[in-house]
């Protein structure tokens, strides 16, 4: 019988390794928020407005807000459609490119409690602040709450024509624009003051996940925005609430609307929404150890176009499936644009895809082999602590736990027993993110007729990323290899799914 004899040495070298310090943060890490932001990875975009009565997209027609009449308004369908599809939020475009407000602001005219659908529901003792009733639908059904706040304003430009409001209280000043004699930043910044410090009907303060700043316009005229105003106001008023643009400052465009990106995405930049803007490209790849860390986002549309519109068909359940392993698979939140019709609700059939839509990333995602019973070794573990950074952490489901090597090392490997044959169709790997963003390079083999056989070579790894094989391939044996990093690798989770 082998018998281990402690010493005093020994003693004090075990005292040794297990005080291991845990790896320092690599250069740009997430803020908590933004960690949190992470872990929320699909949620709603609400597009709904004047837009959706007068078949428009960027209301270019500038009618009044009569124009804006729902005939069975209902956010609290919208919340539940969207809690029931395993979406994690909503972000409503409070107001959009037409400067039509969905709010009761005290900042224009030109909002929707001066129509007579919103007089009608007022007088028959009903809210008319879709904001308002909005961001309480997201609480009563526990997901978050986003606002969209177009900088651009056509009813302000006075580039763009608004023969429907000539001589009405909707002729405003124009004052968007850096040659006008009024100030759009003040104007704007007050707007946004409203919306982060609105309290729902019952006293209660809203909370905001996400504000929305779109950067784009279709207007030759040149507005130069006060971004570190807007942000300070965020922050003054909506600490935890993630703060999105072309390219920050806490999120960022993926460079399209289609929901997808490249292979390669890092979750950091080297230029704040001040400076000058990436392409497209720039922005789906990121920089690697860029100075800020400004993940992506990628936006896209359940419908063809971003308002609701009769003679547009929804996507299929595939579909949506194929764009989630192309953003949330890659590292990137999902942001899925599901607009309300004229009756103001989701519509039935749409709401269904995104069942069907779940359904089906249900069953791909909850066919799980790891678990914590499982064998599984690793190249090394940092210090020799097996309880802080172990390999074991990587099957334990838990954020804060993580297999992590020593500072020296940029390369290693866990492999795991699956304790029989299986057949294997893809796999799920993540970075402990929270002490920044090393690995550059990843492989994972399967152990085929006694050989090891590599079924996915990857690059960035980042938050998540999900590998699915064109074949599936009968294994008993797993093995991740970090190929390449810039720092001691830290992996948080590792999962291997059947068919």
């Amino acid at each position: 019988m082998l018998r281990r004899v402690w010493t005093v040495g020994s003693l004090w070298l075990a005292a040794v390794v297990c005080a291991q310090a845990p790896p320092t943060a690599y250069l740009r890490t997430p803020s908590s928020q933004q960690l949190e932001w992470h872990r929320l990875e699909y949620y709603a975009f609400i597009h709904f407005g004047p837009n959706t009565f007068t078949d428009e997209e960027w209301g270019i027609s500038q009618s009044t807000p009569d124009v804006f009449s729902p005939t069975a308004l209902d956010t609290d369908q919208w919340a539940k459609s969207f809690s029931d599809a395993g979406m994690a939020g909503m972000i409503l475009t409070a107001k959009h490119h037409d400067g039509m407000a969905l709010w009761d602001t005290q900042t224009t005219t030109y909002k929707i409690a001066n129509g007579n659908w919103a007089r009608d529901r007022i007088a028959n003792g009903f809210s008319a602040d879709v904001v308002q009733l909005a961001a309480a639908s997201a609480k009563k059904y526990g997901i978050k709450f986003g606002i969209y706040l177009s900088p651009w304003d056509i009813h302000r430009d006075l580039a763009m024509p608004k023969l429907n409001l000539a001589g009405t209280i909707y002729d405003e000043p124009q004052i968007f624009g850096d040659d006008t004699e009024g100030d759009y930043n003040t104007l704007y910044a007050q707007q946004l003051t409203e919306l982060v410090t609105m309290k729902l009907s019952d006293g209660s303060p809203i909370e905001v996940s996400e504000l929305w700043l779109d950067g784009n316009s279709g207007s030759a005229t040149v507005q130069t925005f006060n971004w570190t105003d807007f942000r300070n106001i965020i922050r003054e008023y909506q600490p935890e609430a993630i703060m999105w643009g072309h390219q920050g400052v806490d999120a960022r465009w993926v460079g399209n609307e289609d929901g997808v990106t490249v292979a390669t995405n890092w979750h950091t930049i080297s230029r704040t929404q001040d400076e000058t803007h990436y392409s497209g490209e720039e922005l789906q790849t990121g920089v690697r150890d860029g100075i800020y860390w400004t993940p992506a986002e990628a936006d896209a549309r359940l419908r063809g176009g971003w308002f609701y519109h009769s003679n547009e068909k929804s996507k299929t359940s595939d579909t949506l499936m194929s764009m989630y392993l192309q953003s949330v698979g890659r590292s990137v939140n999902l942001l899925l644009d599901v607009p309300p019709d004229t009756t103001g609700q989701v519509p039935v059939a749409d709401a269904d895809i995104l069942l069907q839509f779940k359904a089906q990333r249900d069953a791909f995602l909850n066919r799980t082999l790891l678990t914590s019973k499982l064998v599984i070794n690793a190249s090394s573990v940092r210090g020799g602590n097996y309880t802080l950074f172990g390999p074991a952490n990587v099957l334990d489901d838990k954020n804060d736990t993580y297999w992590a090597i020593n500072d020296n090392e940029r390369t290693g490997w866990l492999e795991v027993d699956l304790g029989g044959v299986h057949t294997v169709g893809a796999f799920i790997t993540q970075e402990h993110i929270a002490l920044g963003q090393r690995i550059g390079g990843y492989a994972i083999d399967a152990l085929v007729k006694g050989t090891y056989k590599t079924l996915v070579a990857g690059t960035s790894l980042g938050y998540k990323r999900i590998d699915g094989l064109a074949t599936p391939v009968d294994t008993s044996r797993i093995r991740l290899r970090v190929t390449q990093a810039n720092a001691a690798p830290l992996i948080n989770s590792f999962q291997v799914l059947g068919l």
